[in-house]
């Protein structure tokens, strides 16, 4: 009886440890199935291979249950194939910290941020790959009407930003174009992060780009992004400024693969 009460035992055991393994592949498929993002490491990989740190977001790099998509992420996947250049990439949600990583040659090279001089100053660009603009993203009010509908009417609310993104800047500059003294909250936070905090109210304003706001408005219809922060922005990858050798052979690839039919098709298939 000692014996078999054993292995009862021990059969009970593991079922009991196989429904809970079950029950965590369970949750994590589904708290998995958008937000979250495949293990993260540091770049630097051996040989030949680039690595490629690919900002997460609805427009450049997604995770919808098993399948892999965005501009950045297929652009990167067709110069691969193209040069026949083995791409690693990184996805990253921190942009403050991967932008430190490049700096540290840590990554080759990151896609992609605007064009603006902060970023020319620091770093190596690419010809552009896209255009995009910086929006302000607020709640629909219930009367249809916007809290904010101009620039004058900042400076009440503090507007919430990506650490590290331009659009520090360029609120800067609209702080003095307008004499408005405008309260800025970097966050580490992605775009699509910020989106949905202004949806939920945790965050009054936030500035993101024009791609990611119309995807998550698709997600969050109670977001308004119809105020432009900033004129159209050419969107490049960039790299350390010693890798002039990496920038002349990935605008070479460019300059040939964005005059491609391919090319207007991916435009077309995400809306741009």
């Amino acid at each position: 009886m000692r014996t078999y009460k054993t292995k009862y035992t021990q059969t009970a055991l593991y079922i009991l440890l196989l429904i809970a393994a079950f029950a965590v592949m369970g949750m994590t498929r589904r708290c998995g199935s958008y937000h979250s993002l495949p293990p993260v490491a540091t770049g630097d990989s051996q040989g030949d291979t680039l690595d490629v740190a690919v900002v997460y977001g609805p427009l450049s790099y997604y995770i919808y249950d098993d399948t892999l998509g965005g501009l950045n992420y297929d652009l990167l996947k067709r110069m691969s194939k193209d040069t026949g250049t083995p791409v690693k990439l990184w996805p990253v949600s921190d942009l403050h910290e991967a932008l430190t990583s490049l700096q540290k040659n840590k990554y080759d090279m990151l896609a992609s941020l605007p064009a603006d001089a902060a970023v020319k100053e620091k770093f190596l660009t690419t010809r552009s790959v896209f255009l995009d603009r910086l929006v302000l993203v607020q709640l629909k009010g219930k009367d249809g009407k916007q809290k904010i509908s101009s620039a004058l009417d900042l400076g009440k609310d503090t507007v919430f930003i990506e650490k590290g993104s331009p659009a520090a800047s360029r609120l800067s500059n609209l702080s003095e174009e307008t004499a408005i003294a405008i309260p800025v909250s970097e966050v580490n936070l992605s775009e699509e992060y910020l989106c949905m905090k202004v949806a939920t109210g945790e965050f009054p304003l936030a500035v993101v780009n024009e791609k990611t706001a119309q995807r998550m408005q698709h997600q969050y219809p109670n977001l308004s992004f119809e105020n432009p922060v900033s004129f159209s922005q050419f969107q490049v990858w960039i790299m350390p400024q010693k890798d002039t050798l990496l920038q002349k052979s990935t605008d070479k690839w460019l300059d040939s693969y964005l005059q491609s039919e391919a090319y207007q098709e991916l435009l077309t298939r995400y809306n741009l």
